[in-house]
């Protein structure tokens, strides 16, 4: 839609409307000047949309006021370049703004706003037409301009508008304007096909660069040959475009032809990568800016070191940080090691010491958790980096958070951003989320909600139905930015079974009562080191022990007796759950919701106690009510009766996802034709039967790829049990499966020794 096409007609209701918001909302602007604006900008659109593009407006004249901001120059009539100044902004960028028509408005600015709203006008142009109606002989110098226009200029403009449907390339919309000598082009000119660029000459990065160098060549006076004719003119987006648009091109150019040396560095990584990984990470290397969405168990994280490993060997990233949740730190440092031999330094300590690594740090990887992005924000930001990847992106879906902002600040070459979930609630999340890897993507921000979400009025009760719409349209936007691939998509390719440790961060009072129990322990096991422990003081050891596995489970279950009754009849939600401090709860849910939900696929559930287990059924009774779908259980605390009838059920309900069982429970069950996933909420001691619970579905008959995820409250006994069966594991597996003559451990590898 051009901004030279006047408003459609027949929407006179629609008119009146948005001239009425306008009248209230734009007060110094004559109304039916905006509705006709707005109607000419979102031709093709409904009144959800038109309504929206008012708002946005609106919004625009308020960081206006806020800002204070001032015409400080303007031309000699009402039309031409205008300069705007803030009293509030210590840091003041210049902008050029260009005033082109009033009557209808139309102009021209190279402020990041006017390049991405699609709206035509940016608040620099708002106050230079708030100008213009100040003074009436302005008004009248823009009427005669309607009454004789001017000859239009030769030079470049663009049009600022994004179609409604399809994808979108932002240099589709530059054209020559006047009477634009093909002299003037210089080299250029065979770039163009009439006004317009031609399709070739835009279509692939080298080819774009080549084309929009040439052009930057004949627009600027810093390029243009003193022996040539002078510079192509070009209106101030023009010019920005063409320039935002070079440095892009010039990113995957350089990807480009480096793309055979970088894929080398991956026959080096200490693990083989499936080839859908693969894929992933040949696509963010071309990209260089990513958001990897894959669904969860697909291997994210593996996908993300290897894209490290290979920027690090091929000398494209030796500097590079990963920002992760706190509790994954240990899970990355794992996964780090297994998988590449690039340097990581984990950030953490005192503020002092952090200061050290900081300064110390040279070359290779830092990790560092989001809490201690925000507290050494000014730190981070004093160092050059070539590479940042952020796991669990969906922590920046509120674009107005420190977390985002901060992030955001972060401007190396390469990014990569991992999340299972880009979008929980609105596509305005998925947008902040891309802020960061690409923001024109998902542009004009304004139009998302209203031209992506449907709300429709209900049924007269006040409720009202929801959904999406243009979603081919979304699609085609999120293509070049986003890569998600769903278990169905990749199943030939996964393993037989894949072994996930989640983990889970305690919450402060779950960490003090589990660190409590530190002292008593330590006093018993003190005693062990001179002499054998007796019985009593054996059995005193195991008990505490017990305790802090179930504080790591969560203070729902150690106070089981005291909460479980206020619980017991009450919807679960965030607020319940929060005062349970069982953050094991908060994941358990994820998990149903993406493994039970929206991949529809059979779970079940193991803990140790029966207790635990109530805790997460009721847990996710909200998520099985809004889902159509139900739980089992099978603890052998159920009679003969209900034990085979829930058997059944499991095997033959389509909506039976979820069955809770005991290590009781589940000894010689055989669920392999009905699940394909099993979550433990806590590790056994013992891996014999830890193998158990997976032996369930992981036998003679299972026909999916199966996965496995171990829920580990970090800082907590229980990471150290993860070790302790690790070594056992290790030990059985050398022995029954290996061909070595030994296994290697640390040295403290019996019971106690891992206990002390």
């Amino acid at each position: 839609m051009s901004r030279f096409t006047p408003p459609p007609q027949g929407l006179e209701e629609t008119r009146r409307q948005l001239a009425e918001l306008a009248r209230r909302k734009l007060p110094a602007l004559p109304p039916e000047l905006v509705a006709d604006h707005v109607l000419a900008v979102c031709t093709g659109a409904d009144f959800p949309v038109h309504e929206a593009a008012l708002h946005a407006l609106a919004r625009r004249r308020e960081y206006a006021e806020r800002d204070e901001l001032r015409v400080t120059a303007r031309p000699l009539g009402a039309l031409g370049p205008y300069r705007t100044t803030s009293a509030t902004r210590r840091v003041h960028r210049p902008y050029e703004t260009a005033l082109e028509s009033v009557f209808p408005p139309r102009g021209s600015c190279d402020c990041p706003d006017y390049l991405l709203s699609s709206l035509g006008l940016c608040k620099h142009l708002l106050v230079a037409l708030e100008d213009v109606f100040d003074k009436p002989r302005r008004v009248e110098s823009a009427r005669a301009a309607v009454a004789s226009p001017p000859e239009a200029a030769a030079g470049l403009a663009w049009e600022p508008a994004v179609p409604l449907h399809g994808a979108h390339d932002r240099l589709r919309g530059l054209s020559l304007t006047g009477a634009v000598k093909r002299t003037a082009l210089g080299p250029s000119r065979r770039d163009f096909d009439g006004a317009r660029l031609r399709e070739d000459a835009i279509a692939h990065p080298i080819a774009r660069v080549r084309t929009l160098t040439r052009l930057l060549e004949r627009l600027t006076p810093d390029h243009a040959s003193p022996h040539r004719s002078p510079p192509l003119a070009a209106s101030p987006a023009a010019l920005a475009i063409v320039r935002v648009e070079l440095e892009a091109a010039a990113r995957l150019a350089q990807n480009a032809r480096h793309a055979a040396a970088v894929e080398a560095t991956l026959g080096s990584l200490g693990r083989k990568l499936y080839p859908y990984q693969r894929e992933g990470v040949l696509r963010a290397l071309e990209r260089g800016r990513l958001l990897l969405a894959d669904d969860m168990g697909l291997g994210k994280t593996t996908q993300a070191v290897a894209f490290c490993h290979a920027l690090y060997h091929a000398r494209l990233g030796r500097r590079g940080l990963l920002i992760v949740p706190a509790a994954l730190k240990p899970q990355w440092q794992r996964e780090w090691a297994e998988t590449t031999d690039v340097p990581l330094t984990t950030v953490d300590g005192a503020p002092g010491e952090r200061a050290a690594q900081y300064s110390a740090h040279r070359e290779g990887y830092l990790l560092l958790g989001y809490e201690q992005l925000l507290r050494d924000a000014s730190q981070v930001m004093s160092s050059p980096w070539d590479v940042a990847v952020a796991d669990e992106v969906q922590r920046i879906k509120n674009h107005e958070t420190k977390s985002a902002m901060t992030l955001k600040a972060l401007t190396p070459q390469y990014r990569l951003a991992l999340t299972g979930t880009p979008m929980e609630n609105r596509v305005g999340e998925l947008a902040s989320i891309l802020d960061w890897i690409d923001d024109t993507a998902l542009a004009p921000k304004w139009r998302l909600e209203p031209w992506y979400m449907v709300t429709e009025p209900g049924d007269g009760s006040g409720a009202e139905k929801g959904g999406a719409r243009n979603l081919k349209t979304l699609r085609a936007r999120l293509e070049p930015a986003v890569l998600r691939r769903v278990r169905r998509d990749v199943l030939t390719q996964l393993p037989p079974r894949t072994d996930t440790r989640v983990p889970v961060e305690m919450t402060p009072q779950q960490q003090a009562v589990h660190d409590d129990l530190h002292a008593p322990i330590a006093a018993i096991v003190g005693r062990a080191q001179h002499r054998p422990l007796t019985q009593p003081e054996f059995l005193r050891l195991m008990s505490l022990l017990t305790q802090q596995r179930i504080a790591a489970n969560g203070l729902g279950q150690a106070r089981f007796d005291e909460l479980w009754p206020a619980y017991a009849g009450a919807r679960p939600d965030s607020a319940l759950l929060d005062g349970l401090f069982s953050p094991k709860l908060h994941e358990l849910r994820r998990l149903f919701s993406d493994l039970a939900v929206n991949q529809s696929r059979k779970v079940v559930v193991f803990s140790q106690w029966r207790r635990m287990l109530r805790l997460a059924a009721w847990s996710l009774g909200d998520l099985l009510e809004e889902s159509e779908t139900r739980a089992l259980f099978f603890t052998g605390a159920e009679s003969q009766a209900r034990r085979a009838q829930a058997l059944v059920e499991f095997h033959d309900d389509p909506t039976a996802r979820v069955m809770f069982l005991t290590d009781a429970g589940g000894v010689g069950l055989n669920l392999q034709r009905a699940a394909s996933a099993c979550i433990n909420l806590e590790l056994p001691w013992n891996p014999a039967v830890l193998e158990q619970r997976i032996g369930r579905i992981y036998r003679l008959g299972q026909k999916q790829p199966i996965d496995v995820f171990n829920l580990v409250s970090e800082g907590s006994i229980e990471a150290r049990i993860a070790a302790l069966v690790g070594a056992k594991q290790a030990v059985f597996a050398g022995l029954f499966d290996g061909t070595s003559d030994a296994v290697k451990l640390d040295a403290a590898s019996s019971f106690l020794g891992r206990v002390r």
